[in-house]
């Protein structure tokens, strides 16, 4: 009767232990997936930011250029 009972409260242990494993593994995978999650989000972001600032700098070379072409137009004009 008494081995019986130690092996009942043996095997809710183990159930226990079991269950606060996978408690403990599901928390961990949670957290890595929110980790991936935040990486992804912010090499997006760096992405984007990188990309607006590309097509800043080719608009301000654009403008620069037209600028340029603009002042030697009219020189060429007032020379004449």
């Amino acid at each position: 009767m008494i081995i019986m009972i130690i092996m009942i409260i043996m095997i809710i242990m183990i159930i226990i232990i079991m269950i606060i494993i996978m408690i403990i593994i599901m928390i961990i995978i949670m957290i890595m997936i929110m980790i991936i999650f935040i990486i992804i989000i912010i090499i997006i972001t760096i992405i984007i930011i990188i990309i607006i600032i590309i097509i800043i700098i080719i608009i301000i070379i654009i403008i620069i250029i037209i600028i340029i072409i603009n002042i030697n137009i009219i020189y060429a004009f007032c020379d004449q």
